[in-house]
């Protein structure tokens, strides 16, 4: 798909007023200094902020969609990681109202994608520029109807349960602990057996090591798992690395970051408006997003075009 710049508009609004909401836990406390510091320079930019901070993730939740409904908010502006930005996405995705983040999180992978400052003065400094783009967003429905927003990757696989060790870890900082998660799932590899039907038609169901649907490239602290995925083309690409043994496994996930991880064979890459995808084993397998967990196979998957409303560095 070619880029469409009135699908996907850039702009600018004007900052008077950002409500800002953190995540206390996120990046070992990181976050509760990194919003004292956003907000010192937010004012020192003429900007006037209502901070909050909810006491858990419902009371988060609650804050989030009452300021997104406030009329006096220019901006709704978030600190945390990947999966403070997903709880803010379940409010914002869709209304316009931009989103402004301010990285203070484990991966930290929305702000790599659209390039955002890792220094919470200069992130603050984007937010008060105004500078917006629009772009698509993932959408995971459950089979009970109930559905999800996610701005990078949907995993389904070995992925997830790497996303689910790091969730029980409170060390090593940063993408490290990706690292530890990724050689101790290595221990229990084995085959999913997953079935996933594309959008065409295409029906995939050999066993794979995991199943990657980016709306974004990366994932887990910048594994570049969907290399190409572009998030205004209203596609999501899906990787999908087959039946492998731990030696080829080991080979393939040591590419992640690189990219380079797609011109093995095990490796295959579609792209696709949507995708079911079931897991046909015993039990459940829970899909993950933005590094949390969203929902239990099967979910049907999909590009929302432009529904998504970033603040992003200046072009």
């Amino acid at each position: 798909m070619t880029f469409d710049p009135e699908k996907y508009p850039m702009g600018r609004v004007g900052i008077g007023t950002v409500g800002l909401v953190a995540n206390p836990r996120a990046g070992r406390g990181l976050a509760s200094r990194a919003a004292d510091r956003a907000v010192a320079r937010l004012t020192e930019r003429g900007v006037s902020v209502v901070a909050v901070q909810g006491r858990n993730t419902d009371a988060t939740r609650k804050l989030l969609a009452g300021l997104v409904a406030d009329d006096r908010i220019d901006a709704l502006v978030v600190v945390g990681g990947d999966g403070m930005i997903n709880l803010a996405l379940q409010a914002q995705a869709g209304t316009g109202l931009p989103l402004g983040i301010i990285p203070a999180g484990t991966g930290n992978d929305h702000a790599r994608e659209h390039r955002l400052p890792g220094s919470p003065e200069a992130a603050a400094d984007v937010v008060a520029d105004g500078f917006t783009i629009a772009t698509d967003l993932g959408r995971i429905t459950a089979d009970d109807g109930t559905s999800r927003w996610f701005g990078t990757v949907m995993c389904s696989g070995f992925d997830s349960l790497v996303s689910d060790r790091v969730n029980r870890m409170s060390w090593p900082p940063g993408r490290s602990r990706y690292h530890m998660a990724i050689a101790a799932e290595l221990v229990h590899l084995r085959p999913m057996p997953l079935r996933i039907t594309l959008d065409d038609g295409t029906v995939l169901d050999a066993p794979v090591t995991l199943a990657a649907f980016g709306n974004t490239r990366s994932y887990g602290g910048g594994m570049a798992i969907c290399p190409s995925a572009d998030h205004s083309d209203g596609l999501l690409d899906l990787t999908v690395i087959g039946e492998a043994s731990r030696a080829k496994a080991v080979r393939t996930l040591s590419k992640l970051f690189s990219g380079d991880h797609v011109n093995f064979d095990e490796v295959t890459v579609h792209r696709t408006r949507s995708a079911r995808v079931e897991y046909l084993g015993v039990g459940g397998h829970c899909s993950y997003a933005d590094g949390d967990a969203m929902a239990t196979l099967p979910v049907t998957v999909e590009a929302v075009p432009a529904v998504g409303r970033y603040i992003v560095p200046r072009p």
